[in-house]
């Protein structure tokens, strides 16, 4: 009886461990369908930029951000993830503010703010990663620089 239990038990382990196995790959595969299209609609605005088409601008710009605002984005539930992520929104509307004044200088600077937003989030999730705890890092010195932000020693790191 005792041994029927435990192989019942190592099996029902076995089972879950595959369940959540697979959960996962179904994230990561979510996660890296939406950064496939990120990148799609990032090039359809510096392809729109370099052409100066405002329409092929404003339209990526609106794509990026609605990107951003599917489930499939939200990837970590902190208040850093939510910062970067709220920063993105805020560069993608600007091009798409840049695009209604067809303004060529403004798009660029905010497709610049865009990848930096980007690359900076990238940063983040992998020492995320690598701590395994979770905890934020520190922002880049290139993402304060843009955001104009000192150092807060009260923001949590």
């Amino acid at each position: 009886m005792k041994k029927a239990l435990i192989a019942t038990a190592i099996a029902m382990a076995t089972v879950m461990f595959c369940v959540l196995a697979v959960r996962s790959q179904e994230v990561d595969r979510q996660t890296k369908d939406v950064m496939k299209f990120k990148l799609h609609f990032a090039q359809g605005v510096l392809e729109g930029i370099a052409t100066e088409n405002f329409d092929l601008i404003a339209t990526n710009a609106a794509k990026l951000k609605a990107l951003s605002q599917q489930a499939s984005w939200q990837i970590r539930a902190t208040e850093e993830y939510q910062h970067l992520t709220t920063e993105f929104a805020r560069c993608a509307d600007s091009l798409a503010a840049a695009a209604k004044n067809k303004n060529v200088d403004a798009a660029t600077v905010a497709y610049f703010q865009m990848t930096v937003s980007c690359t900076t989030c990238h940063k983040y999730l992998r020492n995320t990663r690598r701590a395994d705890a979770g905890t934020p890092s520190s922002l880049p010195l290139a993402h304060r620089l843009v955001k104009g932000n000192e150092p807060n020693e009260n923001r949590a790191n």
